[in-house]
């Protein structure tokens, strides 16, 4: 009795290309109708359309198709492998070995079978010499995108090939977990730190290429009826894109590449457009993949050159991964794509590597820096120098206006406390540092005997700044400003734009001749500060604009 096998496709393929003896036929012949005479082995097919054993008849009717092969004998647990897009009912030498779903006559009688299949060929039936194979397809659930209906078709040595299948399996299994893993860790790593994108990127690129080999070993692992085969490599090219522009994205925020969202961007809509222009599957997978890494190499390249740190690392994993899709051409996806995927990952996560400890290095640097300078500022606040003109100006206040007087002593007390109480932070709302700048300018005003003000409208008061940074800035500019009486207005605008944030201060000069002077304690301060909030993310720059010092700020958003 005839015994109909359905497999696993890592049998019918890994197994199938390792097996010894495969034998398939080179090309078929095939007709539209149904007579079921047409099986019998010695029937006169000389009129019937030829064609190529994968470039069959791409129609929805019922059709059938013979094809002529060899066996030798040598060939010990011989299967005949049929997989492909259609209603199958398979005859070797006018001898039914089974069905694959239920050939009908339109989609409601037409039951969709598996995809891949194998049937064993009896010794009886396997016997040395020429055969015939008989098909009689229905093809009314075929999917859209499907292309032909035979996928492969072959005799394998069943036994030879089940010794590999365990292998099969544990590859992808191996990847799936790495993968996992990886993207489980960087997340966490981004949910501890929001400000370190490239971890979240690479969580997700981990992600979505776990996902993409979920979805490339659904048909081995699970198989699936031959009108779900749409879906599944619909979900390919999807996921395949998504890896494209997530590794792009990857390169392009770690080494901080500039208009790098708009080479992504513009790699995503190119992708997307040859995907959908695409009907063969594999070429379509195979220039995404292409213009994806020809992107990477860009970057990377361009980082080499500018000599950032893990770029050479990160270079020669996306060159591992470029070299093997040259090698393996449109079939990249059906075993060197994991593979190389991995190398490319091995250099992407040393890089990342390499340059988180540059930026824990700089991070360390910068809050020693920034305790010693916080410190002197404390100092510099404290010093009788300081204390004793402040004062000196209050005992002047209390003697012409006790009620000024007391409003000297309370705007003194209030900059003090107030700078006690933001000095061991690393960030402060902005209300905070807008209220210690108000202090620190009610203080200077009764110094000085002028109306000092700070003009912030607009500025977001809930949005986070390294403490006594805007302070800093303040005070350098009446330091070095000998302002006369009346009234002088500071201004603070803060603008967000693609994804940044620009603090602009505008402090008045007292004359046309006026600077606010070298960089000292001060801006050093300021600079420290922000390399321990946002290393390596914040810009600063100062400069005369007409009757102005102007000092700009650019943070992330």
């Amino acid at each position: 009795m005839n015994v109909r096998l359905v497999l696993f496709l890592g049998l019918l393929t890994v197994g199938a290309d390792c097996a010894a003896q495969t034998v398939k036929p080179t090309e078929g012949r095939f007709r539209a109708g149904d007579d079921l005479r047409w099986a019998a082995p010695d029937w006169d097919d000389r009129d019937w359309e030829r064609r190529g054993l994968l470039d069959t008849p791409d129609t929805t009717a019922v059709l059938w198709g013979r094809f002529r092969l060899q066996l030798d004998g040598s060939t010990e647990a011989p299967g005949l492998l049929v997989a492909g897009a259609a209603a199958r009912e398979v005859y070797w030498d006018g001898v039914l070995l089974g069905r694959t779903g239920q050939v009908g006559t339109d989609r409601e009688s037409e039951v969709a079978g598996p995809l891949d299949a194998v049937f064993a060929l009896p010794d009886s039936l396997a016997t040395p010499g020429d055969h015939v194979i008989a098909i009689r397809f229905s093809t009314f659930r075929r999917p859209p995108r499907a292309s032909g209906l035979l996928l492969n078709i072959q005799v394998l040595d069943l036994k030879a090939a089940a010794t590999t299948l365990p292998w099969t399996f544990l590859a992808p299994l191996v990847f799936l977990g790495g993968f996992l893993l990886i993207a489980l860790y960087y997340g966490v790593l981004y949910a501890s730190d929001r400000t370190r994108t490239p971890y979240l990127l690479t969580s997700l690129l981990c992600l979505v290429v776990a996902g993409l080999l979920v979805a490339e070993s659904w048909r081995s692992v699970v198989g699936y009826p031959y009108d779900l085969h749409g879906v599944r490599l619909a979900l390919i090219n999807g996921l395949t894109w998504a890896v494209g522009v997530l590794m792009a994205a990857t390169f392009a925020v770690q080494f901080a590449v500039p208009r790098g969202r708009w080479i992504v961007a513009g790699l995503g809509l190119v992708a997307a457009i040859v995907l959908l222009a695409t009907s063969d599957h594999e070429t379509g997978t195979f220039a995404v993949f292409a213009l994806a890494l020809a992107v990477a190499l860009g970057l990377t390249g361009r980082a080499v050159m500018r000599r950032q740190p893990g770029a050479a690392l990160a270079l020669g994993g996306v060159l591992i991964c470029a070299l093997s899709l040259l090698a393996a051409g449109r079939d990249f996806m059906e075993g060197a794509f994991f593979p190389a995927f991995g190398a490319l990952l091995a250099g992407l996560l040393t890089s990342l590597g390499l340059q988180t400890r540059d930026q824990w290095r700089r991070h360390e640097a910068a809050l020693a820096a920034a305790a010693r300078l916080e410190a002197e500022l404390l100092k510099k606040h404290l010093q009788p120098h300081f204390l004793m003109n402040s004062l000196a100006s209050v005992i002047e206040w209390v003697e012409r206006d006790p009620s000024q007087g007391v409003q000297a002593l309370e705007a003194l007390a209030d900059e003090l406390r107030a700078l006690g109480e933001v000095s061991g932070e690393t960030t402060i709302p902005m209300r905070r540092e807008l209220a210690l700048c108000r202090s620190h300018l009610r203080v200077m005003s009764f110094r000085h005997d002028v109306q000092l003000e700070l003009d912030a409208e607009g500025v977001d008061p809930s949005r986070p700044i390294p403490p006594a940074v805007i302070h800093t800035l303040i005070e350098n500019a009446v330091t070095h400003n000998a302002y006369a009486s009346g009234s002088v207005t500071l201004t603070l605008h803060e603008e967000v734009q693609e994804g940044r944030r620009r603090l602009t201060l505008r402090t008045p000069l007292a004359s046309s001749t006026a600077t606010v002077g070298p960089e000292g304690g001060g801006l050093r301060y300021v600079r420290a500060r922000l390399e321990e909030a946002m290393p390596g993310q914040w810009a600063l720059a100062s400069s005369v604009e007409d009757d102005a010092w102007v000092t700009r700020i650019d943070l992330p958003a």
